[in-house]
């Protein structure tokens, strides 16, 4: 049925392109022509999508093989000691036999301590070469397993990680492995639901839960630095992990594909980590995304050499690439609307039932493929909002193309910024349309108005959905600046029974609502109950574990009691404690996994079956 629709597309678009090619506005044609070519390029790309993701290979985890020696790294440079812990605690707790081995760039004595603690392998070195790749390479001439884990310093594994990844290396052709990087702080700044505590969607949704599965049909599948595990034959095939760029992930599966490697994609969420928390750290992180994939690009010479790939791949890795070049393309759509309105001129010369006859079955066509092949997880008006909130970044790395002198590295801060941030350029767009709406209004008014009727309307909704998209992302920056949490807050459903440590107190039911590291939230478990101030011990289910805590319950400032903060009695408690609230949010979004559920189409392939069922049913007599 999807080629079915993809086809009526394709039916679409071939009536529509020809017939712009012949309304051009000889009045302004340089702004026709670029209209027409932004329009062009975006119909390439989504076309290439569309085909890209038109199928996910099916899979499920081979058995994990006994006896394989596996090496976990966790590259640390300068995050703060509390989140590499948390990290080292989930690498230690892979069921699977390993060796965890914490690689600190930073050269810290409180790294060297940690390890020490927590018992695992410390590496450090005097030279800080290549940044995280080099880091990784110089572990490599330590280390002495079969099969490598990389875990950035915040992500969370799953004590099942190795256990459902290690099976498809059965197959000796296979260079690494690679699974979702999910992220369990929904409050940062590219998760941008309403109820953002629940909503499990976030600016990297599409490319994890539908891009890489589709690549994956192609074997295609991208490396990702994160939450992958690669065979050291593979690495050792190709010199270890790829220097020379600011992104070794990519440049580093280029050359694994080059080399003959296969990928494998493996579509459950084993681990969690702390996406960017403000508009500061999610620019730094695009921009070196973004720079880095112009210099593979540049490096490998993807277009004339890089001669290993295959078609599908060396389109996968252009078309990775090429999103990255949008930047331009998106800075034209979101400010077509003010400069159309401010300089009086428009890119087409037609009537409106023409206009809306070609028009709108592309349109529509568009929006609804787009929705169906994302199976759920596209948002097109979210990922509207961050196309707005990207391209500035997109547009500063297109210089790494031709230039790529001195370009750092920055490590992602893993922790919220002091500083307030205020994202200027979606505010230049937001206040470029208010003011093109506003000189229309004026010209109105005055009797001056020079495009007038069904163009000028037209316009004026694209105006007013660009100063959306932007108000969007204002509010969003915002929103981050203003929560001061350094640990996010977790939703949940806990039954709870709290004994009160003062002599005489009697134990009670409660409902834990929230998690955090430090801290619970707490209702009474009837509605019209209260909860007493004080110390309580309580217990409750975790992840099929029973937790222990004690809890100090105090109220607000109206005497409500709503929450406590947590005490322990060891450090291992706590520890335990934090590894198993982020274990029990891996968990929520592993819920997420399976996309395909999730279509525009799943109604009328139901209402279809059950029509075929009932055709094929016998007829009782």
């Amino acid at each position: 049925m999807r080629l079915g629709f993809l086809a009526l597309y394709l039916i679409s678009a071939a009536a529509y392109f020809p017939w712009r090619l012949t309304v051009f506005n000889a009045d302004a044609p340089i702004f026709s022509a670029v209209f027409f070519a932004v329009e062009a390029i975006g119909f390439s790309w989504g076309i290439i999508y569309l085909f890209s993701v038109l199928k996910f290979p099916e899979r499920t985890a081979p058995p994990a093989p006994a006896g394989l020696s596996v090496d976990v790294f966790v590259p640390s440079y300068n995050e703060p000691a509390e989140i590499v812990r948390n990290t080292i605690i989930a690498a230690l707790r892979i069921s699977y036999p390993h060796e965890t081995w914490l690689l600190d760039d930073g050269n810290r004595p409180e790294m060297r301590a940690l390890a020490a603690e927590l018992k695992c392998r410390y590496l450090a070195r005097e030279q800080n070469t290549d940044a995280k790749a080099g880091n990784i390479n110089h572990a490599l001439a330590h280390a002495k397993g079969d099969f490598v884990v990389l875990f950035d310093a915040d992500f969370i594994a799953s004590s099942a990680f190795l256990d459902h990844t290690l099976g498809y290396f059965t197959n000796p052709k296979v260079g690494f492995v690679q699974t979702p990087q999910e992220f369990y702080n929904f409050d940062s700044f590219q998760h941008l639901g309403r109820n953002r505590s629940r909503d499990a969607w976030s600016e990297h949704s599409l490319f994890y839960r539908v891009i890489q599965r589709g690549r994956d049909a192609y074997n295609a599948c991208m490396m990702c630095g994160c939450a992958v595990v690669l065979r050291r034959a593979a690495l050792d095939d190709i010199g270890g992990i790829a220097t020379g760029t600011v992104t070794e992930d990519m440049h580093t599966s280029v050359r694994l594909h080059v080399k003959g490697w296969d990928s494998v994609y493996h579509p459950e969420t084993l681990s969690a980590g702390l996406a960017p928390h403000d508009a500061s750290g999610f620019r730094r992180q695009r921009l070196r995304w973004s720079q880095g994939a112009m210099q593979v690009m540049r490096k490998e010479r993807l277009l004339t050499r890089a001669r290993g790939l295959s078609r599908f791949q060396r389109t996968a890795y252009l078309l990775h690439i090429a999103t990255y070049m949008e930047g331009l393309r998106y800075t034209f759509i979101f400010l077509i609307s003010a400069v159309t309105l401010f300089f009086n001129i428009s890119p087409l010369d037609t009537d409106f039932t023409t206009w809306l006859l070609y028009s709108m079955p592309y349109i529509v066509m568009s929006i609804f493929l787009f929705e169906e092949f994302s199976r759920g997880h596209g948002r097109l008006l979210k990922n509207e909002a961050f196309n707005l909130a990207r391209f500035p970044a997109y547009n500063r790395a297109l210089l790494a193309l031709i230039w790529d002198r001195h370009i750092p590295f920055w490590v992602t801060p893993k922790i919220k910024e002091g500083k307030k941030q205020i994202y200027g350029l979606p505010w230049l767009i937001l206040i470029a349309n208010l003011a093109a709406l506003a000189k229309t209004a004026w010209a109105y008014a005055f009797g001056t108005l020079v495009i007038t009727g069904w163009p000028l309307a037209v316009v004026m909704l694209w105006a007013c959905f660009s100063m959306a998209m932007a108000a969007r992302v204002c509010m969003l920056t915002y929103r981050c600046n203003a929560n001061r949490r350094s640990f996010p807050r977790f939703p949940v459903a806990l039954p709870m029974t709290l004994q009160p440590q003062a002599a005489g107190g009697v134990a009670y039911p409660a409902v834990v609502t929230a998690l955090s590291d430090e801290g619970l939230d707490l209702s009474p478990h009837d509605e019209n109950g209260r909860l007493p101030a004080g110390l309580h011990h309580g217990e409750m289910q975790l992840c099929d574990r029973t937790i222990s805590i004690t809890i100090d319950l105090r109220a607000d400032a109206s005497g409500k009691v709503t929450g406590g903060a947590l005490s322990w009695p060891s450090q291992e408690a706590r520890d335990d404690y934090r590894y198993l609230i982020v274990a029990d949010r891996i968990r929520f979004l592993s819920s997420f996994d399976h996309a395909e559920d999730k279509t525009l189409l799943r109604p009328l392939l139901l209402l279809a079956r059950r029509g075929l069922t009932l055709r094929s049913a016998p007829v009782e007599s």
